[in-house]
């Protein structure tokens, strides 16, 4: 620190050093070392401009939207030409009937029920979808349709409105209209709140006409499109009986169309919208196979268009039925035919198809257009013939995930059946196998003509398997088969009625012995479970055995790799008794408690442990305290004789009391 310099002492002559500083120029401000303002902070208006272009882009998909746009603007047609017609009927009938000053005709305050939410809105609606669906027939469908899109409409209906206050915009984000999930009459600001479609009267017609939907409709199921569906129609195709029935443009249109679906596992609107530019044909790989390379981006769970998958697709001239490549190929041909020009990228692969068959060149296909040609070319086909459900859209997407999954000769993991089927990686596994199995499970048509000769065999019904019981074994199912043949003869042994050398004597075994045990036991079985004959019928039953014969040996139970069966429900002690002696050969105990410390290793029925060692517990209270006696049993314990969680709880309370057991230390 510098000493303080007095009040009468010159200042000091500035240093060398900080006279040349001083004199320096001062450094010019150049334009990039200004400091930079920050841009000024957006306002209410802006930010909830760029929310609501969010919203419209990722909340719902342009085709639910303009779905919605298309419901609303029919009904709100519907409504304004049905007050004036009503209206004009009215003035007619004037002169006949007149009406008081006072009284409003319902028609008349109906009017513009849609563009100001009222009393009537409900009504107004509820109306409309009645003719829809009473009026014209429509399905349930149509219903739910308009009631979804007006739901939607009337959240959104501020947004109609030129003049937003703020405050509106600031308290509803979404700029909503018609909030929660009520309808009632606010008597302090006069007006209604909630939305209509959650009025009384309106709801309770909505859910009359999905009970009607779901009790008197036919149910048919939406079946999967497997390769032997897929060759039965392609055999029609190829067939002249189709002559006439589809064009040459049809035919190649649906074999490209199908066998790119079933392949891709595309759904409806993927296809529909899929252009040349995504597609790169006529590939050759490293090892020299050729291949289409199909590039999907906008799938159902992919709104990115950064994240593309490749779908490498070669040739399969083995299945000509589900050839993609093949058909493809053929397709392209017939486009730039058409054209007279190569493909460009913005070119439809699918262009809409004209009610006279020829391509509407520019303009993709509808989800009408292939309905129809399926459903046409499926009835013509006959590949629904004897059979309960019908084919849609989706069926394409659903029979390529089964077939591979859980038909094809080499079957495909769950996660290449994931990737592969453009489901989320955030899609939980569940909904796939739900989407795989269960929907096999309603696919199934039932058993009840199993034991006719004329059924078709499924691979269902036959042995591992295997469709035609014609067809040759493997040496991988023999190896099955034995596998699965010695695990049942070592249950089978388990539940022998005896000792081994009863069955080596008995009198009515006309087989010679065989060489070694497992043969002889073998033989054995056989013996016992062969087809009644002349000899074997008029035996009697073997007798049971006696008190001083046990009902098996220990020796007969060590049997190299046997496992335990489950111990079933105990309820009394009469059950306790029987399985710790007997077991129980009829509820599937095969082996007394008492000989499954000898017979079986303790890791084998670690599941079971508890069950046994409670059963013990019992068995030798009533054994060794109480004598084996059933009457001192039920006066040291009494009521508990045909309750066996009441005994196994007193009776632990006793031994503790009698310093036979000591009591459970408290895990906390």
């Amino acid at each position: 620190m510098p000493p303080k310099r007095s009040a009468n002492q010159a200042p000091s002559t500035p240093t060398k050093r900080r006279t040349l500083v001083s004199a320096l120029p001062p450094t010019p401000v150049t334009p990039s070392s200004k400091i930079t303002k920050e841009p000024a902070l957006p306002t209410v208006e802006q930010l909830l401009g760029q929310s609501k272009v969010t919203t419209d882009q990722w909340y719902r998909s342009k085709s639910t939207r303009e779905g919605y746009a298309n419901y609303v603007k029919a009904g709100i047609l519907w409504l304004e030409n049905w007050v004036k017609d009503a209206a004009s009927a009215e003035k007619d009938d004037n002169t006949t009937n007149e009406i008081s000053e006072d009284t409003q005709a319902p028609d008349v305050a109906l009017k513009g029920a849609f563009e100001v939410i009222k009393e009537e809105t409900p009504l107004a609606l509820r109306l409309f979808i009645t003719y829809k669906c009473d009026h014209q027939g429509r399905g349930f469908s149509t219903a739910e349709g308009t009631r979804s899109a007006f739901k939607d409409y009337f959240e959104r209906r501020v947004e109609a409105s030129v003049e937003v206050p703020l405050l509106t915009l600031i308290s509803n984000t979404r700029v909503l209209g018609c909030q929660g999930e009520g309808w009632r009459f606010n008597a302090h600001t006069r007006t209604w709140e909630g939305n209509p479609v959650f009025q009384t009267d309106f709801k309770v017609y909505f859910e009359s006409l999905k009970n009607r939907q779901n009790r008197t409709a036919t149910a048919t199921q939406a079946l999967p499109m497997l390769p032997k569906d897929m060759k039965i129609i392609m055999d029609y195709l190829d067939n002249e009986t189709s002559i006439g029935d589809v064009s040459d443009i049809q035919k190649a249109y649906f074999k490209a169309f199908a066998t790119t679906a079933f392949k891709l596992w595309t759904r409806n609107e993927e296809l529909v919208n899929f252009q040349y530019g995504e597609l790169t044909p006529h590939q050759i790989s490293s090892s020299g196979q050729q291949y289409h390379n199909f590039r999907l981006i906008f799938r159902k769970t992919n709104k990115d268009p950064n994240n593309v998958q490749n779908y490498m697709i070669p040739s399969q001239s083995d299945m000509p039925e589900i050839d993609c490549y093949a058909h493809i190929s053929a397709w392209l041909k017939v486009l730039r035919s058409h054209l007279q020009r190569p493909l460009k990228a913005d070119d439809y692969l699918f262009p809409a198809l004209a009610s006279t068959g020829k391509l509407k060149l520019g303009e993709p296909m509808t989800r009408a257009g292939i309905e129809k040609l399926l459903d046409l070319i499926v009835a013509k086909s006959g590949v629904l013939n004897g059979r309960n459900g019908r084919f849609t859209t989706h069926c394409f997407r659903r029979g390529g995930a089964q077939y591979r999954f859980m038909w094809a000769e080499s079957k495909w993991s769950l996660k290449a059946v994931k990737w592969w089927g453009g489901w989320a990686s955030g899609e939980n596994v569940g909904t796939i196998m739900r989407y795989l199995l269960d929907e096999l499970t309603a696919y199934e048509e039932g058993f009840s003509d199993i034991l006719m000769d004329d059924r078709k065999n499924h691979r269902h019904e036959n042995f591992m398997g295997v469709p035609d019981p014609s067809t040759p074994v493997t040496l991988r199912d023999l190896d099955v088969l034995g596998s699965k043949l010695g695990n049942h003869l070592e249950s089978l042994l388990l539940n022998t009625p005896g000792r081994l050398d009863q069955y080596k004597d008995s009198s009515h075994h006309n087989t010679p012995p065989l060489p070694s045990l497992f043969p002889a036991l073998l033989q054995a079985q056989l013996s016992e479970h062969a087809l009644p004959t002349a000899t074997s019928s008029t035996d009697p039953p073997p007798s049971p055995p006696q008190d001083d014969e046990p009902l098996i040996s220990e020796v007969d139970y060590v049997l190299l790799g046997s496992k335990p069966t489950r111990i079933p429900v105990t309820h009394t002690m009469d059950d306790v008794i029987r399985y710790w002696l007997f077991g129980d050969p009829a509820r599937g105990l095969i082996v007394p408690l008492q000989h499954w410390k000898a017979a079986f290793s303790p890791k084998s029925y670690k599941s079971e442990a508890q069950k046994l060692s409670n059963i013990r517990l019992l068995y030798e209270e009533y054994a060794g305290y109480c004598g084996g006696d059933q009457e001192t049993f039920k006066n040291y314990y009494p009521g508990t004789w045909s309750k066996f969680s009441d005994a196994l709880r007193i009776v632990r309370i006793a031994r503790i009391e009698r310093g036979d057991a000591k009591p459970r230390r408290s895990r906390k």
